[in-house]
């Protein structure tokens, strides 16, 4: 009799057991889930109150992951493996199909740590990383907006970009680019086309990312302001707007861009040289020389054969000489007329007083009087 009965007992009892085991793991699958769930829930409140990634490269114990713009999500699953996040890659795609983070991964540099889940992991590369943000303003020379971005932390190579500033064939996309010309004592191609504006670059952006992101905005707004049309009215190229614009920047203050314009337009009808401290000053800058107020003979002398002399070369430069703004722009399109300016056509000089404005004159003896004045009162 107990013989017969030992066999559905050992069968109930393996049943017994195995519910209890299926029950213990329910209960363990079901309390990680649930502490999933929370992990994830935190993760996601701490990017909504932060705006962005709570890991940075300052976090302890971070990895740095890059994903590029190219990448898939066997891609990224590849690199996460290679840099010791992830233990299976088949697991990752798997689950980023099924979480739906398939195809939604933000390209750029993000900060992970190595405790992390695969799906703490997706949330995070499917939120965009924190960029660099970088202001550059008018005025600025090609080579002062890359030491900024230097100085910044980023990390793309600077040979490499100044290769590409100095001979953009990989812009001509661009409606501008085409139309810069190459001319002996012009270096960098791009200046002047490189938009001033607040930008925001990833860390480790590529040279080309890098200049496309701010081509973007210069064709953007030379379209949107209507340059080309206005340029051909005056009968002047957009170089010549932009090269005569970025001396503008330097010279006058805002509110007398449009007189400033105006005189050196007026130089140009007559032939004359213009005469720009700015340009020499620009000169004093790639020599890593500070600017000065007024313009010595040392100077003119040192940069005598140089094309950006405007003192002994005639006509604009081979280029600009900095990235100007739009009022510096617009100044040069929309220059002061005798409507708004009485004599407008007639002004010839202006020297700087030394207190952020300019004094206009239409003759070289009276202009030569100001500046002996107010060299006088500057010493």
């Amino acid at each position: 009799m107990p013989r017969r009965l030992s066999k559905p007992i050992i069968i109930l009892l393996v049943i017994i057991v195995l519910m209890a085991c299926a029950l213990v793991g329910f209960n363990i699958g079901y309390r990680y889930v649930r502490e999933q769930d929370k992990r994830l829930e935190s993760l996601k409140k701490q990017f909504d109150e932060r705006g962005s990634s709570p890991y940075t490269k300052d976090t302890p114990g971070v990895v740095e992951v890059y994903v590029r713009q190219q990448f898939d999500t066997k891609d990224i699953a590849k690199m996460l493996k290679e840099k010791g996040l992830i233990n299976n890659t088949m697991a990752f795609e798997v689950l980023s199909k099924f979480n739906g983070f398939d195809g939604h991964y933000q390209y750029g540099t993000h900060y992970l740590l190595p405790e992390m889940s695969y799906d703490e992991i997706m949330v995070v590369l499917t939120n965009k990383p924190d960029p660099v943000t970088i202001t550059f303003y008018e005025g600025m020379t090609y080579n002062q907006m890359k030491k900024k971005m230097l100085d910044a932390g980023m990390r793309f190579n600077p040979d490499l970009l100044d290769a590409m500033v100095r001979r953009p064939y990989l812009f001509t996309d661009y409606s501008f680019v085409p139309l810069i010309k190459a001319s002996p004592g012009r270096e960098w191609l791009l200046q002047g086309y490189l938009w001033p504006d607040t930008y925001q670059f990833d860390i480790n952006a590529t040279e080309q990312q890098i200049l496309r992101i701010i081509l973007n905005n210069t064709e953007r707004h030379i379209k949107l302001g209507g340059y080309y049309e206005r340029a051909a009215k005056l009968n002047m190229t957009l170089e010549d707007v932009f090269t005569l614009a970025s001396i503008v920047q330097m010279e006058g203050a805002i509110e007398e861009m449009p007189k400033v314009a105006k005189v050196f337009l007026n130089r140009m009808d007559r032939d004359m040289p213009l005469q720009s401290c700015a340009t020499i000053n620009y000169l004093r800058s790639e020599d890593g020389k500070k600017p000065v107020l007024w313009i010595l003979n040392d100077d003119l002398n040192r940069y005598q054969s140089n094309e950006y002399n405007t003192y002994s070369h005639g006509g604009l430069p081979p280029g600009p000489i900095n990235s100007p703004g739009t009022i510096a722009i617009e100044a040069v399109l929309w220059p002061a007329t005798e409507r708004t300016w009485s004599g407008a056509d007639d002004f010839l000089y202006f020297v700087a007083t030394g207190r952020g404005t300019s004094d206009f004159s239409k003759t070289l003896q009276e202009h030569e009087e100001k500046a002996a004045r107010y060299r006088q009162n500057g010493n």
